[in-house]
């Protein structure tokens, strides 16, 4: 027997590659977490296009978020099952390998859910645009800085914040495999720096 579609949502929480998630508690559209439901009427639109492998909808999706938002086998498969199960996709074998096809009852859900839909390709959109951003500011390409209307503002923060969170990736995954001793020592580092991130939070200066 199929799932409640909010039975399902409680079982298949999405998650975000390069940056994590937006937060918890609100849908996407709302500027905080890609949920299941999300994912789900996601894949329908991409398959509203064209029929596609699994895989190739994960490019998909990075694609369209700039690689910001890419989704983990583990949760793209599951969705698409239950998408199959709902009757909103059918799925033939191509070589071994599933190709899903939009259904009569996937596009009945994207017609109910329009409006939910552009929301969330417009700011899956305004993502890709403040990722351009930081790549190019990693590039030293003149105006990189500028926020979407030429002015500098809230638009450079963020793309400061992502450019730092980036960085610190890049610089931890050297310390994977580094002797116990030097882990402690990048481990201190980083309870460190997080005591002053806080601590700064709680006194902002005036």
């Amino acid at each position: 027997m199929s799932r409640h579609p909010d039975q399902h949502r409680d079982h298949h929480h999405s998650r975000h590659g390069g940056f994590g998630r937006f937060g918890d508690g609100d849908s996407f559209t709302r500027g905080r977490k890609f949920s299941s439901s999300d994912l789900q009427l996601f894949l329908l639109a991409l398959l509203a296009d064209k029929p596609a492998h699994g895989y190739e909808l994960i490019k998909a999706m990075e694609t369209r978020s700039n690689g910001f938002y890419t989704p983990s086998p583990g949760m793209v498969y599951p969705a698409l099952t239950y998408l199959e199960e709902l009757g909103q996709v059918t799925v033939t074998l191509h070589a071994n390998r599933k190709c899903y096809t939009l259904a009569d009852g996937g596009r009945a859900h994207i017609a109910e859910n329009q409006e939910r839909l552009d929301g969330m390709l417009d700011k899956l959109d305004h993502i890709a645009r403040k990722m351009d951003s930081v790549r190019r500011a990693y590039s030293g390409e003149p105006g990189a800085d500028a926020g979407e209307d030429g002015k500098r503002g809230e638009s450079e923060s963020i793309a400061e914040l992502i450019a730092a969170r980036y960085e610190l990736k890049r610089a931890l995954s050297q310390f994977m495999d580094a002797p116990a001793d030097e882990q402690r020592r990048v481990a201190g580092v980083l309870h460190q720096a997080t005591r002053q991130i806080l601590d700064g939070k709680k006194n902002p200066t005036v």
